[in-house]
């Protein structure tokens, strides 16, 4: 390989981003093969270190002891900008930690004679390390004992550990690697090493909850709204709700090498699932479904908490599972959100085993949420055609159809005090006198039109309403886009009074 294209070296351990050689500034890479050559890599990135290997404490990262400690887990490359004919010495500078342990240390030369020969190992002459807290110190290279025509261009550190790396518990900090090169003498300087985050801390695992599509609850079935589109969901009557992310690349360890599996979480944990469809008629449970469904954990409506479940799911669960909600398909779904916690920190398995472990800091994140497609309002406070309602005051609701498409309306009927379905017909069922035309054949409300619905005509239907001791409320739902408004006439006046806005408490009549 051409001296002139080693830009850039990649590696598994401390791998870090290769800074430009502009300005004959030398740059620290990083060797992916061990001493046996130099292996390209198109892009270089530090290594994460996570933070829960700390506990998120400087105290307790300022006494681990990490690091690369063999050529499996890579060596720290000084790629030279320009090369060097003479004895030269390194000081390799640290931020954020310190230098421990014992590297050693490959001076890496090529043929000046041949401007196509690959980089090989050499054992330049006279190479020590000096190990400092806050300093390497490479001495007594040179390269002249070695043949006339080789140049020393690169150089890879071993074993490379650190020690007092505090600043480690913040997420987002790095160890830093930076230095010069002088001769032999340390009175000139050949080049300069520009900084490179080696080692960046991150604040956790890649563990947390992702959101499943949105839900839409489908308004062209009847009654409407009681199911759910199955483009958007699992089928007419489920949905998943959401699911468990768990990185299985993110290594951390003192040695920088261990990787987390899904498997190695060894403690139950706690999912909390708070969600407004908790609180749903419609729903009759709710499972937590692991990748192996035989290992399925279902709640029902007598386990919740209001609108929150718990399940205790074992740590080897958590990867590749689901939310899973189903509904009755006879009654109305509410629109709903919500979200979901993990509130008690599961435990990985150290890289050590032997009964050490790491935690994973608590995690949470959005659900999905349940939306409706179509017409959904509902209006308080008709006065049922018995006592005042067949004398002084009449109750009427308009539906508007503002779609370009006609559809068919569902009128429900509430007690208006204790919120009781009383019952429920659809514009299929009106007659055509009270249609007046703007129906279709089929019970639609034509498209572009306005249905006018009395008292009179709603408890013809549903014969409970009238028998109600006070006003009562209607539901109207439907598979268009449109209105609903709530109007009184009142006798005495001849006035009619728009009560679509009143939505709280109980009207009350006058005596």
């Amino acid at each position: 390989m051409n001296k002139q294209s080693l830009y850039v070296l990649g590696g598994t351990l401390l791998a870090s981003t290769a800074l430009s050689t502009a300005g004959n500034a030398a740059a620290v890479l990083k060797q992916n093969s061990g001493l046996g050559g130099l292996v390209p890599t198109a892009t270089i990135t530090a290594r994460p270190l996570a933070t829960q290997l700390f506990s998120a404490t400087a105290t307790t990262a300022n006494a681990l002891d990490f690091g690369g400690s063999t050529t499996a887990n890579g060596d720290i490359l000084i790629d030279f900008a320009l090369p060097i004919t003479l004895p030269f010495r390194v000081e390799l500078s640290i931020a954020n930690a310190s230098f421990t342990g014992t590297p050693g240390v490959v001076v890496y030369t090529q043929d000046s004679t041949s401007a196509t020969a690959s980089l090989a190992a050499s054992s330049v002459s006279g190479c020590t390390v000096g190990v400092q807290p806050d300093k390497l110190l490479v001495l007594g290279c040179d390269p002249t004992g070695q043949a006339s025509s080789s140049r020393a261009d690169a150089m890879a550190i071993t074993g490379v550990r650190y020690i007092s790396a505090g600043a480690l518990a913040t997420a987002g900090q790095s160890i830093t690697l930076s230095g010069i090169i002088k001769d032999s003498t340390a009175t000139s300087t050949f080049d300069t090493i520009t900084a490179a985050a080696v080692v960046t801390s991150k604040s956790a695992l890649d563990v947390g909850f992702t959101a499943g599509g949105g839900v839409t609850i489908d308004s062209t079935v009847t009654p409407a709204f009681s199911k759910l589109t199955a483009a958007t969901a699992l089928t007419t009557t489920t949905a998943n709700l959401g699911s468990i992310k768990f990185s299985s690349t993110s290594a951390v360890g003192t040695d920088l090498s261990f990787v987390y599996l899904a498997s190695s979480v060894a403690s139950t944990t706690e999912i909390k699932v708070t969600h407004g469809v908790l609180l749903d008629d419609a729903l009759t449970q709710i499972a937590f479904v692991p990748s192996v469904a035989a290992n399925t954990i279902t709640k029902f409506p007598s386990q919740f908490v209001t609108n929150t479940v718990s399940f205790s799911v074992p740590g080897a669960s958590l990867d590749a599972s689901s939310i899973i909600v189903t509904f009755d398909g006879s009654s109305l779904i509410d629109t709903t959100s919500g979200t979901a916690t993990a509130v008690v920190t599961p435990t990985i398995i150290s890289p050590a085993g032997g009964g050490s472990f790491r935690v994973i800091p608590s995690f949470s994140g959005t659900l999905a949420a349940l939306s409706r497609g179509g017409l959904s309002v509902e209006v308080n406070s008709l006065m049922p055609t018995a006592g005042q309602g067949s004398t002084l005051y009449r109750s009427y609701i308009r539906v508007a159809n503002i779609s370009p498409v006609n559809g068919i309306a569902t009128i429900s009927v509430l007690d208006d005090v204790t919120g009781a379905t009383i019952g429920s017909f659809t514009t299929a069922q009106l007659t055509s006198a009270i249609s007046g035309g703007l129906l279709s054949s089929t019970g639609e409300i034509r498209a572009n039109s306005t249905l006018q619905i009395g008292a009179a005509d709603i408890e013809a239907l549903v014969t409970g309403a009238a028998a109600t001791a006070h006003p009562y409320k209607v539901r109207v739902t439907g598979s268009f886009n449109g209105y609903v408004q709530n109007l009184m006439w009142n006798s005495v006046t001849g006035l009619f009074t728009d009560l679509s806005g009143f939505r709280n408490g109980v009207l009350t009549i006058d005596p």
